[in-house]
């Protein structure tokens, strides 16, 4: 999962669907859910966070997987890829960025709204960010979806050191140097209307990652898996097997 949030926030029929044929495997970053939450920002690094995932993978018994990851998520996915490559056999990359010298940032108006998000109450603050993700009418259209996420993911909201932490472990990522020796199958998908991690980003990774198949989809913003559901589970279908 991306910044600030828990293995909850993975909308529920999504994860149903892919159940369906795949054995499915959520879990909660460090500084979210029910997972360690370290006061010290330093103690948030996407290494960390690698290596946080490893011990979930070891504890299962897990030798190969599929590996997906969403927003800051494609950043653990991409550091998990390079530290433990021989567990990867396919990575998917969904509204993504490697970081460093390759990250398109969005507009500095969209940065300020994410990390001061308005709201009287824990409704308000998740709508202030699902506002920065969809327009208006993707927003009201997908609204029942959120609503879901919002009621699984309520009781365990992320605290400040957490969002600080998260800051600073996306902040300070900075992945271009390792993408050439991704040699895995790789897809990169992403919405061309993405507001908070612009599609450059996608496409930058796929000039970057050899062999990379980069799917772009029109109309589509920042949560495909939200937005467009089923368009992603069939491109996940096409390369996990």
């Amino acid at each position: 999962m991306g910044y600030a949030g828990s293995g909850r926030i993975w909308p529920r029929g999504f994860v149903d669907k892919l159940a369906q044929k795949y054995t499915v495997i959520t879990y909660d970053n460090r500084g979210t859910g029910f997972s360690i939450v370290p006061q010290d920002p330093q103690e948030y690094t996407i290494k960390k966070m690698s290596d946080d995932l490893d011990e979930v993978v070891d504890q299962l018994g897990i030798r190969q997987l599929h590996l997906l990851g969403y927003s800051m998520g494609s950043c653990i996915a991409l550091q998990y890829a390079h530290d433990h490559a021989a567990k990867v056999k396919t990575l998917f990359l969904l509204s993504g960025t490697a970081g460093g010298a390759l990250y398109v940032k969005p507009s500095g108006e969209i940065s300020a709204a994410l990390a001061h998000p308005q709201g009287d109450t824990l409704w308000e603050l998740y709508m202030s960010s699902f506002r920065l993700m969809y327009s208006p009418e993707t927003l009201k259209r997908v609204e029942p979806q959120l609503r879901e996420i919002f009621e699984a993911s309520k009781d365990t909201p992320t605290t400040t050191a957490g969002l600080l932490g998260h800051s600073n472990a996306f902040g300070r990522f900075d992945g271009p140097a390792f993408l050439v020796g991704l040699k895995m199958p790789t897809t990169i998908l992403a919405g061309q209307d993405d507001r908070l991690i612009p599609v450059q980003n996608s496409e930058n990774l796929a000039k970057a990652i050899p062999g990379a198949r980069l799917v772009l989809v029109p109309d589509c913003q920042h949560a495909p898996h939200v937005q467009c559901e089923d368009l992603v589970i069939r491109e996940i279908e096409k390369v996990c097997r």
